[in-house]
């Protein structure tokens, strides 16, 4: 095992645990987990970039960057979304969305070790 290898297992691990974190949270403010899909979709794309030199297709880090980042858009639209003030607190599904997101971006950071 690389230095590099263990940084990008570091990573993803800490991506999954702030993935985790964000959803148990008792904040119900979505901007904290779609800036950490934001970062989970960057660290995703640096790595995939850095990985592909020479390869015809993109890397899994790659591809998981691209979806972790859709991701985190579509939980921003989805928390701009005007709601009624009687309606009670903040709904959870932007939070979740960006999860999911950064769970891809982890598990993409993962398998590209794998297949890399």
């Amino acid at each position: 095992m690389t230095p590099g290898s263990i940084v990008i297992m570091l990573l993803a691990a800490a991506l999954l645990v702030s993935a985790v974190l964000l959803v148990r949270s008792s904040s119900r403010l979505p901007w904290p987990a779609i800036l950490m899909a934001a970062v989970a979709s960057a660290v995703c794309f640096t790595v995939g970039g850095d990985s592909s030199e020479g390869s015809t297709g993109p890397s899994t880090a790659t591809v998981a960057a691209s979806v972790s980042g859709l991701l985190s858009v579509v939980a921003a639209i989805i928390a701009l979304a005007p709601r009624r003030s009687e309606e009670g607190p903040a709904p959870l599904t932007p939070i979740v969305v960006s999860a999911v997101g950064i769970a891809i971006g982890a598990l993409g950071l993962l398998l590209n070790l794998l297949t890399g």
